[in-house]
């Protein structure tokens, strides 16, 4: 029997030895690159900040439509909660106490994700909100809505200001009423009132309402024609 000579038996050790290291090397740095690489979440809220969030249509509880699009002038709370979720029920009555004290201003859309419709109308009985107009519940029953948005515990709320653009994203729950949280939100509306007043001094003249002519509308009367009409 033939001897292994020392120098082939060293080269087999060198290879054996380079590709145990090559090997290492590259699960470390794939470990590396999953560590540095952002989050689904991450990239769709800031994909949000640069593009606007996700417009949606769903109907509330009793069954109307409800446009995301149609409340650009509005500040708005899209609010992700279950009714199984402790956290969620515990920040609810500081979410209404927040609505009432704004009730012409902010738009509170609480998505639902409970599984059961009868297990989300049973606690919305028992909760009993129907007093405030600016609550409005809505069913994302198959969590569509949430994964457009990156939502994945609950709650989880976005805080949208005028035309919709994305002014702040909270995780977790909240105590909506504070002080802090008022002074947040008093400038939030303050801001949406400005920005809507910039937006309507742009607008051509023919496309601002006339006003005497909608009073005359409201009042069931006729305006009566100018000189230049006759």
């Amino acid at each position: 029997m033939k001897r292994i000579r020392p120098a082939f038996l060293g080269f087999i050790v060198v290879v054996c030895l380079t590709s145990f290291l090559w090997v290492l090397w590259a699960r470390f740095h794939e470990s590396l690159e999953k560590g540095m690489r952002p989050s689904e979440g991450t990239l769709i809220l800031n994909k949000m900040e640069k593009s606007g969030v996700p417009l949606f249509e769903l109907d509330d509880l009793y069954g109307r439509r409800v446009r995301l699009e149609d409340l650009k002038d509005k500040i708005v709370i899209i609010n992700f909660w279950a009714s199984w979720c402790e956290p969620c029920v515990r920040e609810f009555p500081s979410l209404v106490r927040l609505l009432r004290q704004f009730p012409d201003d902010i738009v509170l859309l609480a998505v639902s994700l409970d599984k059961s419709f009868d297990d989300l109308t049973s606690f919305m009985r028992a909760f009993k909100v129907t007093d405030v107009k600016s609550f409005v519940v809505l069913w994302d029953k198959e969590k569509a809505l949430a994964k457009e948005y990156g939502t994945v515990s609950l709650p989880e709320s976005y805080i949208l200001e005028h035309n919709l653009q994305l002014a702040k994203k909270v995780a977790g729950a909240d105590e909506w009423d504070s002080a802090n949280a008022i002074e947040y939100f008093r400038s939030l509306v303050e801001r949406n009132r400005k920005a809507a007043e910039a937006a309507k001094s742009l607008m051509p003249n023919s496309l601002v309402p006339n006003i005497k002519d909608q009073k005359a509308k409201e009042d069931g009367s006729q305006v009566a024609p100018s000189k230049k009409d006759q």
